[in-house]
């Protein structure tokens, strides 16, 4: 089924808007979070939580995010499978829409205002209970929302182009979030506690975010916009099928240890800025112009190169790419400004950020036009569209590996060190995140793309084979 109207550029303009909404909220829950919760000495904050690990592993951080990656589990696949088969008067994805984006940014502010003593069991039981909600209002929201990236842009070049004016719209917004270290130095000038500038920005932070997550629900009208109808499959086949379907399920194995990656390093550019430099928190929004530059040549370079060697490809590329920046903070030798290793640091955290820009770039558009190309063929054999279930699916394994990522980041943290005196956990996030990312490579590389599309075009594509 084709759409019956293309939405226009005023209403992908208001769509694109919910993706850094819902991205602040994200931030906000595992970048800074993090930081106010295991603060490293000497920044004006104190640990609110207990930062011995259990069991070899386990922070109370890290177990709070774990725990509440287990409530969400099956939320995914459910909000998914509720949606594909919604009829509700208001739309099967503009429903959820409605019903989540309230909660899903209230939370992450209740976060900051904990109610028991710096260390309490009462402020881990918080922790718990807040993430746990946490998890399932954002699956409300932003699966729906991912759902409805190819039910509106029906072929590979309107999907390119729509994840890309959701990157324009989020580009901004992350570099504000990388830098929220600056608002410390300028609360501190206003003569707040870190505590007080740390409230007042997830607040400002917040009320910005539901502006942002309510354009979407304005823009789309599904009975004008939206092709595709509800699906008929009970959950267990409609579960089962998608499961089933081996390209997806390689696809989501290699995202899953690419998710781990990037969410190791995307919390720990404050700890760069204060472990590693010596500086202050608000030293990252140098880091923030770094990553920028590199991302605004990641964006010159997508859409030839997206043309010329298909999706798989140039994800593969960016990757690699990303491996090799990482990599490079290993070789921080964490010292004081004007020290002997100061320029050694600086050069070494300037050059990998700003390499690491260029595949952000691509980071943001590519894993919706791959796994778009999956909801097509499915939609192809099926007859309906189930774009909510595959995200759903992805959604579930992938907020595992943010998990994964924060229990793994607060481990070397808690365990080798967060200040100048202790500094190789900072050190060792570089290198640990390279590694997921190599294997994130390698099961790309098994992602069978000309076959997928072949199977939507019913023609054969043997460019990738040939080239391989």
């Amino acid at each position: 089924m084709s759409l019956a109207t293309p939405i226009s550029p005023a209403r992908r303009l208001l769509f694109s808007l919910g993706s850094p909404g819902f991205q602040i909220t994200d931030r906000i829950v595992v970048s800074m979070a993090i930081y106010f919760y295991l603060p490293p000495p000497g920044r004006g904050l104190e640990p609110l939580v207990r930062e011995d690990a259990y069991l070899g592993v386990l922070t109370v951080f890290g177990l709070a995010m774990l725990v509440g990656r287990i409530f969400d589990t099956f939320t995914d696949p459910l909000v998914g499978f509720a949606s594909d088969r919604s009829r509700s008067p208001w739309g099967r994805r503009r429903s959820f829409l409605i019903y989540g984006f309230v909660p899903m940014v209230a939370i992450p502010v209740l976060l900051f205002f904990p109610p028991g003593a710096a260390g309490s069991t009462l402020n881990a039981v918080w922790l718990v209970v807040l993430l746990s909600l946490y998890f399932i209002v954002f699956t409300v929201y932003v699966g729906p929302y991912l759902a409805l990236i190819p039910e509106i842009a029906w072929n590979q070049a309107e999907r390119v182009r729509l994840a890309q004016w959701m990157s324009f719209a989020s580009i901004p917004v992350l570099g504000l979030l990388s830098a929220w270290g600056l608002g410390l130095d300028v609360g501190r000038d206003l003569g707040l506690t870190a505590t007080e500038s740390m409230r007042w920005l997830v607040v400002g932070l917040s009320v910005l975010a539901v502006g942002l997550c309510f354009a979407p629900i304005l823009a789309i009208d599904e009975s004008r916009h939206v092709r595709g109808g509800p699906a008929d499959l009970d959950f267990r086949t409609a579960l089962s099928m998608t499961l089933r379907d081996r390209p997806f399920m390689i696809y989501l194995l290699a995202q899953v240890f690419f998710v781990i990656g990037i969410n190791l390093i995307q919390p720990v550019l404050p700890y760069l800025a204060t472990v590693a430099l010596g500086r202050s928190e608000g030293f990252t929004v140098y880091f923030t112009g770094a990553m920028g530059a590199g991302i605004a040549l990641g964006f010159l370079l997508q859409r030839p190169l997206i043309d010329r060697y298909r999706p798989k490809r140039v994800m593969m590329g960016c990757i690699a790419v990303m491996a090799l920046a990482v990599s490079l903070l290993g070789a921080l030798d964490p010292d004081v400004p004007g020290g002997p290793r100061d320029l050694h640091n600086l050069t070494l955290c300037f050059l990998a950020l700003g390499l690491f820009g260029v595949p952000a770039a691509g980071f943001l558009v590519l894993p919706q036009v791959l796994i778009s190309q999956l909801i097509d063929r499915d939609e192809q054999s099926s007859g309906a569209s189930r774009s909510a279930m595959y995200f759903g699916v992805q959604g579930l394994l992938t907020k595992w590996a943010y998990g994964v990522a924060t229990l793994i980041l607060t481990l070397l943290l808690s365990r080798w060190g967060n200040s100048p005196d202790e500094p190789w956990g900072v050190v060792l996030v570089g290198p640990v995140a390279a590694v997921c990312s190599v294997v994130a490579l390698v099961l790309y590389a098994f992602y069978p793309e000309s076959q997928v599309i072949a199977s939507v075009t019913g023609g054969e594509d043997d460019a990738e084979s040939n080239a391989s």
